[in-house]
């Protein structure tokens, strides 16, 4: 019997900075089923100062190219130059199925599918710019764009629910388009050495009987960083041995430092810059914290309630579908530095209620989250074409 030929899968990416949107796509790259799938990974303009992106690549055997013409900028010369790249590449290497995540590269990369004559074209956005990014002209320029775009688009991929009726609404597309495959994760926490945690509340100013609270992510407008930064200058007030660990780097780091200095927060909040791995920081944490303005799904979410964290976050996006308001953390409006104050001097008073959210935390991100069943879906997807169940 003859063995079947491997569907030949392209993935294009924006870029690998580190982030829900990369983790997610290597992680399917990596994951696919090689006896069914040859599997190749494009990405555009990353920043990898040491190397340590390329050589996790390596490490997990993946074939992959970088575009540095393809920035996330809009940038019309470069732009042409990718797309020219992307459509030549397909046509050499005669893709089954083009698969696209974030803005930019799911703009370039599927009309470049396109006019390649790829049979299947799907498109991961992982959230989108509806609102939150852009002004309200703009944001009306990327709407018809993502509109024209969905008509070349054989399935569109939300993490959430949430997302895919947003999209639905903006009127992307129709809702037989759409299917939700939520990003998974290892539900399997690596265990964090308490000499490694003794030595990082050393460095990190961090003494017995402060209670941390901690965010990770991008230091960008979008991450409403400095509402946390207001909500934590009222919550010390009341509660003066508390601390905030900030982990991650981004545009407003220096402004979000300024903030902390004007409001005296010197000695309560820690800007740790980026960490390849959060984890370690995570566990310090006793309360994980997103304050986001909109967010497709929040994967460090997830990341935070394998290791047991309660949760309190904004109410934008896909969030309410991780977290339930009560059950295992407090939901709050985006860019209301007084709930979020609120939410997180009840987290401090009410011990016992803590631990139940972190109890449920974890039973939440094992039952639905599974990184293996999110790799089986897109297979699946992938085989078939139709919605997953």
């Amino acid at each position: 019997m003859d063995t079947p030929l491997k569907k030949r899968v392209l993935h294009i990416i924006t870029r690998l900075d580190p982030g829900g949107s990369s983790t997610n796509t290597i992680e399917t790259v990596a994951r696919l089923d090689p006896q069914r799938f040859e599997v190749f990974l494009i990405s555009g303009l990353t920043k990898d100062v040491d190397g340590s992106i390329e050589a996790s690549l390596r490490s997990r055997n993946i074939q992959y190219v970088f575009f540095n013409d393809l920035q996330r900028e809009i940038r019309p010369w470069k732009d042409l130059k990718a797309f020219i790249q992307l459509y030549r590449l397909m046509k050499q290497k005669h893709f089954d199925i083009v698969h696209t995540h974030t803005s930019k590269a799911g703009i370039l990369g599927r009309w470049a599918a396109k006019c390649a004559g790829v049979p299947m074209i799907i498109h991961t956005p992982h959230g989108h710019v509806f609102y939150g990014y852009f002004s309200k002209f703009l944001t009306s320029i990327f709407i018809w764009i993502e509109r024209l775009t969905a008509r070349i688009t054989d399935r569109i991929i939300t993490l959430t629910n949430r997302g895919k009726e947003e999209h639905i609404a903006f009127k992307i597309g129709p809702a037989e388009k759409f299917v939700t495959i939520y990003s998974g994760i290892d539900v399997n926490p690596k265990s964090i050495h308490s000499d490694l945690k003794e030595h990082l509340k050393k460095q990190w100013t961090l003494h017995e009987g402060d209670f941390i609270f901690g965010s990770v992510g991008r230091l960008d407008p979008i991450k409403g960083t400095s509402y946390l930064i207001d909500a934590m200058s009222q919550v010390v007030q009341s509660h003066p041995k508390t601390q905030l660990l900030l982990v991650g780097d981004g545009s407003q780091r220096e402004k979000l430092q300024k903030q902390c200095l004007g409001l005296g927060l010197q000695a309560h909040v820690k800007f740790t810059g980026f960490q390849k791995d959060p984890a370690p920081f995570i566990e310090m944490m006793d309360v994980f914290v997103l304050a986001s303005l909109n967010e497709g799904m929040g994967r460090v979410i997830l990341e935070a309630m394998v290791y047991g964290k309660p949760v309190i976050a904004t109410k934008v996006g896909g969030i309410p579908e991780l977290v339930g308001n009560g059950k295992n953390g407090f939901l709050v409006p985006p860019q209301d530095a007084h709930a979020l104050s609120t939410a997180m001097m009840a987290m401090i008073e009410h011990r016992g209620l803590r631990e139940e959210m972190a109890k449920q935390a974890k039973a939440i991100v094992g039952a639905q989250f599974d990184l293996d069943k999110m790799v089986k879906d897109i297979e699946c997807l992938y085989e078939k074409g139709k919605e997953i169940r």
